[in-house]
């Protein structure tokens, strides 16, 4: 994904968590972060000229964005520095895994947990379900 639609999409998940009535949600808004000098992680040489649209994939996110809503990077209990990334990457784990039903997932067997979500799940989808998921008060 582009850095300039991560950024939007980072901008209007973190609206989102910091607008719901839900203090869990809340908190990780007021755990977030600008990142002033975001840019997307690069491919090695072998892999970006496995083909062109790989190579015209990394030329054109080879942008560097200011201003990028993340969250992560704090140290942890033992010290060691956390990974820290865009708050939608961040909210795109959040959507996925509470679209899981972890009560029949068998852990037993380690296979991918299959999702309740239908189709892929775009920028737009995701901040639809995470609207829905922040409205939810839990009991």
């Amino acid at each position: 994904m582009k850095p300039r639609i991560l950024k939007k999409l980072s901008k209007k998940a973190l609206a989102i968590y910091a607008a719901s009535p839900r203090r869990d949600l809340q908190r990780e808004a007021e755990r977030s972060w600008i990142d002033n000098e975001f840019e997307q992680e690069w491919l090695c040489r072998e892999r970006r000229l496995e083909s062109a649209k790989k190579e015209r994939a990394h030329r054109q996110g080879r942008v560097r964005v200011n201003h990028v809503p993340s969250i992560g990077g704090e140290a942890d209990y033992f010290g060691e520095g956390t990974e820290f990334r865009t708050f939608y990457e961040w909210a795109f784990e959040y959507v996925w895994s509470t679209s899981i039903n972890w009560d029949d997932y068998d852990f037993e067997r380690c296979d991918y947990p299959k999702s309740s979500i239908k189709g892929r799940l775009t920028g737009k989808k995701v901040l639809e379900l995470l609207r829905v998921n922040a409205s939810e008060v839990p009991s």
